[in-house]
């Protein structure tokens, strides 16, 4: 009786063990890069409505900022320099800096672009990205526009 009991649960142990799914000797290859070079681009300062910025962000303690760029045109872009102020709550100019950007928008399409952030000692944080739980933090707000954009040159 005890061997059946002591067999049962062997049996049950060995039923409930996980599966391993995972297969050895894979190894993870980088996505290759398009790079352009500068003289396959055609280089333009854009036209209002040309390019459209929205919802940017950056919580508290974040490493990171992130836009969303609209391309109204129909060719597809590749490269953008964007230019950003920020201000503090009352206005007063506290940075200002230029992004530059190698992009994949097609034409019509949005893409959210991330790139580090200016605020080094991730104290500051986007009004608009939510107030954080702790009192902690100062709020800030931007202004951004595009300053050069490139297609593809056909």
């Amino acid at each position: 009786m005890k061997y059946l009991i002591l067999t049962l649960l062997v049996l049950c142990a060995v039923a409930a063990s996980a599966d391993k799914t995972t297969r050895r000797g894979l190894k993870v290859t980088p996505a290759k890069e398009t790079v352009v070079s500068s003289d396959t681009l055609d280089s333009f300062v854009p036209s209002p409505g040309m390019i459209r910025l929205s919802g940017y962000d950056k919580p508290l303690r974040s490493t990171k900022e992130s836009i969303f760029v609209t391309n109204a045109s129909r060719r597809t872009l590749c490269f953008i320099d964007l230019e950003i102020t920020y201000f503090d709550e009352s206005g007063r100019q506290m940075h200002k800096r230029n992004v530059k950007l190698h992009v994949n928008i097609p034409g019509g399409e949005t893409r959210q672009l991330t790139f580090p952030s200016w605020d080094k000692q991730r104290n500051l944080y986007y009004v608009k990205s939510g107030k954080p739980r702790t009192s902690d933090g100062t709020p800030y707000s931007i202004s951004a526009k595009v300053i050069e954009a490139a297609y593809p040159r056909l």
